[in-house]
């Protein structure tokens, strides 16, 4: 059965598949604007449900110890933040739920969606709910967020200084010349929100120059996934000289789907932008491999079904996918050159929104300066 899509436009004209419907045909605007849930996941808490043991918990690894996993816990638990999503609105109102609705409608059929791919089954709708869920699981994620924000922070730390060279800064800033490489940029999340639709976009154009197919897990070893589960770049470079994200030549694409199921895209499988096909891995090692991936690319959290991957996420917890920047000046335009790698967690400065917060960085400031200035002879 077909029904006309009434939110999503042509794009979203896929037909139902049984009991799979596309996400399309749901209602993205949430009845109630009177919500008070400001818990935002960034890490949809249906997609973890896939990676839980019998009783319904998750394992969880921190980045920052990797070689300390946190008690089990439930999925319902983790994977959030307050005012993820939140905007500002005209007013000073807020909207918290926008992003969490649009979310939802993918939520609402990745149940119905995994047990029919469990089930070996191929259809558009099947393809177009799983490549929906890999979309915003690459967008909404705080690597991506953080990316963004890196980028932004980039071009206000030059602007200022090329103002500070030319005399232009204005007086309220004038007190931090000879500090911009230093001092604390905070930036809107209002910023890495609106980038969200630039990730869609990249994304669905990745997904035109790749296949894709879905590999179940018959080994004892579950799969991994993270905060940041889908994971791209070249299979030509070796795991310790390899770079997040290049699309530029060969390219793989590993999302896990559950703890026993993983789609995998690739430029050299047709057609593109559909699962095409269901295979079984029986190779421990190949398991392995690809729980090093998912291991690597995590951001913040590290999650599994039970402790078997503990060497691979002791071993890959130090470095995350980031970016390093470089700022040319052509003229008076500044570009942001950005290189995709693995690094150290990027450590962002608060964003200052209210006086109160303004007033607290500057006395953390001042007295940061006082310690480093030496005592007077």
């Amino acid at each position: 059965m077909t029904k006309s899509p009434r939110y999503f436009g042509a794009w979203g004209n896929v037909p139902a598949d049984g009991d799979v419907r596309p996400f399309s045909m749901l209602n993205p605007s949430g009845g109630d604007i009177n919500r008070t849930n400001r818990r935002h996941h960034f890490i949809s808490a249906v997609y973890m449900d896939g990676f839980a043991d019998d009783s319904g918990r998750v394992q969880v690894y921190l980045c920052e110890a990797p070689g300390n996993p946190l008690p089990p816990m439930n999925p319902r638990a983790i994977g959030f933040e307050r005012d993820y999503y939140s905007q500002k609105l005209p007013g000073g109102d807020h909207d918290n739920h926008r992003f969490e609705d649009l979310w939802n409608t993918i939520e609402t059929v990745w149940p119905e969606t995994v047990r029919a791919l469990a089930a070996r089954r191929l259809s558009p709708a099947i393809s177009f709910n799983v490549l929906g869920m890999q979309t915003i699981m690459r967008a909404r994620v705080p690597a991506t967020r953080d990316r963004h924000a890196l980028m932004i922070e980039a071009k206000i730390r030059c602007e200022h200084k090329i103002g500070e060279k030319l005399g232009l800064l204005p007086p309220q800033l004038e007190r931090y010349s000879g500090q911009f490489d230093t001092v604390p940029v905070g930036v809107n999340p209002h910023e890495t929100l609106l980038a969200m639709k630039g990730e869609f976009k990249n994304f669905g154009d990745l997904c035109f120059r790749l296949g894709f197919e879905v590999l179940h897990n018959k080994t004892s070893t579950p799969f991994l996934t993270s905060d940041n589960p889908v994971c791209s770049y070249d299979p030509r470079q070796p795991l310790h000289a390899r770079t997040s994200y290049e699309h530029s030549g060969e390219i793989e694409l590993i999302f896990p789907v559950s703890a026993h199921m993983l789609v995998r895209g690739s430029s050299k499988r047709r057609p593109v932008n559909t699962i095409s096909r269901h295979r079984d891995i029986s190779d421990s090692r190949k398991v392995r491999q690809l729980n090093r991936t998912i291991a690597q690319f995590s951001y913040r959290m590290t999650i599994g079904q039970d402790r078997s991957s503990d060497d691979l996420i002791r071993a890959l917890g130090a470095l995350v996918p980031t970016i390093t920047t470089r700022v040319r000046r052509l003229g008076k335009e500044v570009q942001i050159i950005c290189h995709d790698v693995f690094g150290p967690r990027p450590t962002l400065s608060q964003y200052i929104d209210t006086p109160e917060k303004a007033a607290r960085l500057e006395a953390r400031m001042a007295a940061a300066s006082s310690h480093a200035d030496p005592a007077p002879e």
